[in-house]
């Protein structure tokens, strides 16, 4: 890792419409409103400026940032390139839904050098996709993707959904042997999950669909981990799967504690062991004066965060990055590393302790074993 390298989040806050399940900082904003917005993200990436920073990864997340005018896609780019140095291999990423993608926003941002595109599929079952509010189908998804391909993205991710209501394997494989077919490199597959205040969770608790249970949920998890890796994607997360050399940089720089700059609405950073975040407020973010509320990690924070993190990992917990920490996992917790150990459930050696695959779907139990 190069001297005073660290990542930038760009958080692009705006939808076209809010999606059933989702409860991220997002909405529905009048142009006047991102015009503002804007004005103030551009603003706050030069006050942070740091010209002697290595750049290694760019995420541009959301909301749904390829639903605004390409124009400021390419504003941001401009103004970080100009704070901050970005590395020839950085790898810059942006988020877009089927709905929005058109060939002279994929255009330009390949002009602007983002090399990576991350697709929100979630399903490729139209019932699926209406049940959860998703505006686009099946169609527009593999064209989208179909065209990405065309416009000369190599690197791309998509985004799948395990748990829909009214969803079975049958329609989870069928997904997945599209997305497949279109040769991505990189899928990402996440469990739904219910959370309160979305429009989903009211639809559940009105009895109007009901929830896959979370037992059947890990079973069809199970079984797509499988098919991913007889066709060649390897799990290196959890709930990221990719074939050789296509990891995305930037989520195991998150995974690995690395710092990084947050910019935007609800941005968080992380800096100097210490975390920085903004409003989740749009009026107050538009009066911001860069005031950051900051929150000092302490040590058996960090010692949590590396095991949690580590754990979600196919490399596991670092153990020498613990005991730098002062924590002795393998001394504190002989007797649970013992028991996980013999039932094959964790494997320790080469200072990792990682989770055996077949066990990653109830990863949050063993983790839970683990903490201090």
């Amino acid at each position: 890792m190069k001297i005073n390298e660290k990542m930038i989040y760009i958080h692009i806050p705006f939808c076209d419409s809010k999606c059933y399940y989702c409860n991220f900082c997002s909405a529905k904003y009048s142009d006047e409103i991102k015009e503002k917005y804007f004005e103030k993200l551009l603003q706050e990436i030069e006050f942070n400026s740091n010209k002697n920073c290595n750049i290694s990864s760019i995420y541009i997340g959301g909301g749904t940032p390829s639903s605004v005018d390409e124009k400021y896609i390419k504003k941001i780019i401009e103004k970080i390139k100009q704070n901050f140095i970005v590395l020839p291999d950085a790898e810059i990423s942006i988020e877009a839904n089927p709905c929005s993608i058109t060939e002279a926003k994929l255009l330009l941002y390949k002009g602007i050098g983002i090399n990576r595109l991350s697709i929100g599929v979630q399903s490729l079952n139209n019932k699926c996709l209406k049940i959860i509010g998703r505006k686009h189908n099946s169609r527009q998804a593999i064209n989208a993707i179909k065209l990405a391909k065309k416009c000369g993205f190599d690197d791309i991710n998509s985004d799948i959904l395990i748990g829909i209501p009214k969803q079975n394997y049958f329609v989870i494989y069928s997904t997945l042997k599209k997305l497949i077919k279109l040769n991505l490199q990189h899928i990402s597959a996440y469990m739904l999950i219910n959370e309160d205040g979305t429009v989903l969770t009211k639809m559940i608790q009105s009895g109007k669909v009901k929830t896959v249970s979370e037992d059947m949920c890990v079973k069809y998890y199970n079984k797509l981990v499988k098919l991913l890796d007889k066709y060649g994607y390897y799990r290196y997360e959890i709930s990221n799967f990719c074939k050789t050399g296509f990891e995305c940089k930037h989520n195991q720089g998150y995974w690995n504690l690395k710092e990084y700059f947050g910019f935007g609405l609800s941005a968080h950073s992380y800096i100097d062991g210490k975390r920085y975040h903004s409003t989740t407020n749009m009026n107050e973010y538009l009066d911001f004066d860069f005031n950051y509320k900051k929150e000092v990690l302490s040590n058996s924070e960090k010692i949590e965060e590396t095991i949690m993190l580590g754990l979600r990992t196919s490399q596991g917990i670092n153990i020498l990055s613990l005991n730098e920490l002062g924590y002795d996992i393998l001394s504190c917790k002989s007797q649970d590393i013992k028991m996980l150990q013999s039932s094959g459930i964790i494997s320790v050696g080469d200072n990792y302790i990682k989770i055996t695959p077949d066990y990653f779907g109830v990863a949050n139990q063993i983790i839970l074993k683990l903490l201090p």
